[in-house]
């Protein structure tokens, strides 16, 4: 064979094919390929790639004679191939990073778009319930002061003299035809529940306002800002998908204001919170608990949910990764939560066990951090 040399006679075999070619060759008497590869070197740290044909040699009578083989050293273009799909791989993965990037921006974008929506209808509420928390608030000393006119009225009718009483019969006839005690007694009553629904009203078109922060700061702006009013924000726009199934438990500690951006850690709070509601299914709890630990804030979210299996609990970070049922989340609540908490320079945890539920703690610097070069 013309590239044969003195350095390979008597020891071709070994040269020719690797450990394991000459393993199988042992085991099984052939090489069941056509196609294999094998080394042609003296120096067995360097390797050289063939590829070789190969050919059992029998008689008429079907003894084996010997075999052939034809060999070319493949060794540029086995590296060739190579360098193809190492760049096929870095191009796989690079566009699954763009997608991501673009997926994460588009959700990003959309929460920025509810939270302006949600600015635009606060601000459209908030006039006409400012007028009618004022004018409950009137119309409450109103009632005050014509009940009591209406009292000192029925003091003076049972003040009067007897021969005069069958003058107050029209006035007893209209006082039971309206049932004028129990109206007397529910009257105050519901102008209280009245102005405590329109407080209510009040506190959560405040929340929206502070969940959004439009028309005050642009999402990236950073911004010293009491974590607490951002959960309790939060917590106030999540309850009614939350109060029908979950007891919800605040352990506050004393924690500093955090410089932040805190439309963008509501968006945090907002996803974990819901996570955490859809991971019960009948009844449990929700703890939220905030400690200072060093010098950083820790905020922990737990439910008593169903629990995430141990295998799972390395993806649910990773975009379109969800546990839900087809239809009921995009997988990126949670890659969007990770991007934000990095965005911050702290971290994000998450303890879990299956059957008794499920733990996220965010750890944020006090300050914000001097942004790398």
């Amino acid at each position: 064979m013309t590239w044969m040399h003195a350095g390979l006679t008597g020891s071709l075999q070994q040269m020719v094919f690797s450990p394991q070619n000459l393993q199988h060759l042992r085991a099984h008497g052939s090489l069941q390929a056509e196609y294999q590869l094998g080394s042609l070197t003296t120096d067995p740290d360097q390797w050289r790639n063939l590829g070789m044909e190969m050919q059992l040699l029998t008689t008429v009578a079907g003894t084996a004679l010997g075999m052939a083989f034809h060999a070319r050293d493949v060794s540029l273009e086995w590296g060739r191939e190579q360098q193809l799909q190492d760049r096929h791989i870095e191009l796989e993965q690079a566009y699954q990073q763009l997608k991501q990037a673009q997926a994460q921006l588009l959700q990003s974008e959309k929460m920025a778009s509810i939270g302006q929506l949600a600015a635009g209808v606060a601000h459209e509420i908030n006039n006409p319930i400012g007028y009618v928390h004022s004018n409950l608030g009137t119309l409450q000393t109103y009632t005050k002061g014509l009940l009591s006119l209406l009292d000192a009225h029925e003091h003076l009718c049972q003040a009067l003299p007897e021969e005069w009483r069958p003058m107050l019969a029209p006035i007893r006839e209209a006082k039971a035809r309206i049932d004028f005690g129990f109206m007397r007694s529910d009257l105050p009553q519901l102008l209280e529940e009245s102005r405590e629904g329109i407080e209510r009203v009040k506190k959560i078109v405040m929340d929206l306002r502070d969940f959004s922060h439009a028309g005050e700061l642009e999402s990236d702006d950073w911004v010293v800002a009491d974590l607490h009013r951002g959960l309790d924000s939060t917590l106030n726009i999540v309850w009614n998908e939350l109060k029908y199934k979950t007891e919800v438990h605040k352990h506050y500690g004393e924690i500093p204001s955090v410089e932040c951006m805190p439309s963008q850690l509501n968006q945090v709070f907002l996803n974990l919170l819901v996570n955490a509601g859809q991971a019960i299914e009948k009844k449990g709890e929700i703890n939220i608990t905030t400690a200072l630990v060093k010098d950083e804030v820790c905020i922990s979210i737990s439910d008593s949910g169903m629990g995430i299996p141990a295998p799972q609990l390395g993806q649910i970070f990773d975009p379109f990764f969800t546990t839900k049922p087809v239809g009921k989340g995009t997988g990126l609540g949670l890659a969007l939560s990770y991007s934000i908490v990095q965005k911050h320079q702290g971290r994000i945890e998450v303890e879990s066990s299956v059957g008794v539920g499920t733990t996220f703690h965010i750890y944020l610097p006090v300050q914000r951090p001097t942004a790398p070069e």
